[in-house]
């Protein structure tokens, strides 16, 4: 620790009591450094060393306020020095003088590079030397008052802003666990007064303690877990501890708090006290119950209604089922089938839903492969349904898979309605990731000359529901045909077959990852 002081008076500026270390590999250099050092002021404390690594060491026990060094010294140079004083952090700031030959350009080079303050020429001039020094230990005592200032203003402010905080219990400890400061929102959250509580130990606020009528020490090994004597231990071990739990105020109620426990050392490392900041969570606490309790009882209702709309789907599908039984082949028979695999296909929803805690929305993936199985004879998701690129888990709410469930099932009409016959459709579903969105490809092969495929056409929900429904999806269809050619037989030429796709692009805004 240094004691550097500045005394003002008429007759200029003394340096006092300042520490400054002198190294030189050269006896008598030491001595001639030694005794000018000696002469910048009164009570100065000079101390040789002959080579870098004593000079460090001793830097471990007293931080100097001046160091005069030369650079070519054995076991390690200037530079080398300067820069492990520097890397200290109690080190970092000391002014080091470096003496050095006039033609040393390289040395004044190296030594600047590595935080040197200022160079002194050889052989050494005693008024140059102790105006530099002097002027060194000036600056150094300035920097001091200023420190020392700002340190007491930051004190101050911080006292301040504890006693203003009127929401939060500041409570300093010492390294017993006794109260040695309580600020204005301890008195107020936990009803003691200062006077009432300085001294005592901060295990009165335990509710153990109180109900065994003696509160421990704050440092005590017995203390409860959670308690005061607890987290003290914990903190001086750890540096910190926060948790929650159970405290009670001087009228004997109990509150549920957050709190936070600090310990505090001084420069040695021991340890100096504690800081314990702790916050009434009690209301916070009950809202999270109340808030839970209404997140199961709207989670229950919603399986209920899912429940019963699934159950009524299912009515709906069985009654148009009945209605086709004996119905002669037809274009009515047909289209009573195509809107109960409709209500089928809604049905499938409730298959997808991803689960308790997010029953209002469907995991897409699944949903998609269950309508293509659904909707399609011998459709294979695993062979048939392609994933260009990984594009993950995805989700959307139950609102949007209606209506997406409904326009990939006229898609899927339509691939079924207007497959080749002689192929057996070959029908493959690819999903892939599109600037801005996700696209759905369905391709499927055609006899050739069938004219392009119409979605929401024959037995479909009509073009004006379809654009009704692509657009509340905020997406768009498109349609193309391109004629290939298959492999020809042994004993014909090769048939022409085309290739129809209808793609489906939806908006990223659609989908939210699972």
């Amino acid at each position: 620790m240094s004691f550097l002081r500045v005394s003002v008076s008429e007759t200029g500026v003394a340096i006092m009591g300042a520490e400054v270390f002198i190294i030189d590999d050269r006896s008598v250099n030491r001595k001639i450094l030694t005794k000018f050092a000696s002469s910048v002021g009164d009570d100065i404390n000079v101390s040789a060393f002959p080579n870098p690594v004593e000079a460090l060491d001793a830097c471990r026990r007293t931080v100097p306020d001046l160091v005069i060094t030369d650079f070519k010294m054995p076991l390690m140079d200037g530079a080398g020095f300067i820069r492990a004083l520097r890397g200290h952090p109690g080190t970092a700031d000391v002014p080091v003088i470096v003496v050095t030959a006039y033609e040393d350009h390289e040395i004044r080079r190296e030594a600047l590079e590595a935080g040197a303050t200022d160079f002194i020429l050889s052989p050494v001039d005693p008024w140059e030397f102790q105006t530099r020094a002097r002027n060194l230990l000036r600056l150094r005592a300035q920097q001091f008052v200023i420190h020392r200032q700002t340190v007491r203003e930051s004190e101050e402010r911080f006292r301040l802003l504890v006693e203003g905080v009127r929401d939060y219990a500041i409570v300093m400890l010492d390294p017993a666990g006794l109260v040695t400061s309580w600020n204005a929102g301890a008195e107020r959250l936990l009803g003691y007064c200062e006077a009432e509580i300085l001294g005592r130990p901060a295990g009165v606020l335990d509710p153990a303690a109180v109900a065994e009528g003696a509160p421990a020490e704050g440092t005590t090994a017995e203390a409860p877990p959670g308690g005061v004597g607890a987290m003290l231990a914990q903190a001086a071990s750890d540096g910190s501890v926060h948790g929650e739990h159970v405290r009670v105020r001087k009228d004997g109620s109990r509150f549920q708090a957050d709190i936070l426990v600090t310990a505090m050392r001084d420069d040695a490392g021991r340890l100096a006290g504690f800081s314990m900041v702790t916050h009434d969570i009690t209301t916070r606490r009950d809202m999270e119950a109340a808030l839970r309790d209404a997140l199961a009882e709207s989670q229950v209702l919603l399986r209920e209604l899912h429940h019963r709309v699934r159950n009524n789907l299912q009515v709906i599908s069985t009654v148009l089922y009945l209605q086709t039984l004996g119905m002669p082949e037809g274009d009515l028979k047909h289209g009573f089938r195509r809107t109960q695999q409709r209500i089928d296909g809604l049905g499938l929803l409730f298959r997808n839903l991803l689960g308790p805690s997010r029953i209002t929305s469907v995991r897409f993936d699944g949903y998609l492969a269950d309508l293509c199985n659904s909707l399609v004879r011998d459709f294979d998701a695993g062979r048939q349904l392609v994933r260009r690129t990984d594009i993950g888990s995805l989700a959307l709410e139950l609102d949007m898979a209606g209506p997406l469930g409904l326009v990939i099932a006229e898609i899927l009409f339509t691939a079924a309605e207007g497959a080749s016959a002689r192929t057996g459709g070959g029908l493959t579903v690819r999903v892939e990731p599109e600037s801005g969105g996700l696209r759905l490809s369905f391709e499927f092969d055609r006899e050739p000359g069938a004219g392009p495929p119409q979605v929401g056409g024959r037995y479909g929900l009509g073009p004006a529901v379809m654009t009704a429904l692509v657009d509340q999806l905020g997406a768009r269809i498109a349609l193309d045909e391109a004629a290939v050619a298959e492999d020809a037989p042994e004993d014909g030429a090769a048939a022409l077959q085309s290739r129809a796709r209808i793609s489906l692009t939806m908006p990223a805004s659609l989908f939210e990852p699972v």
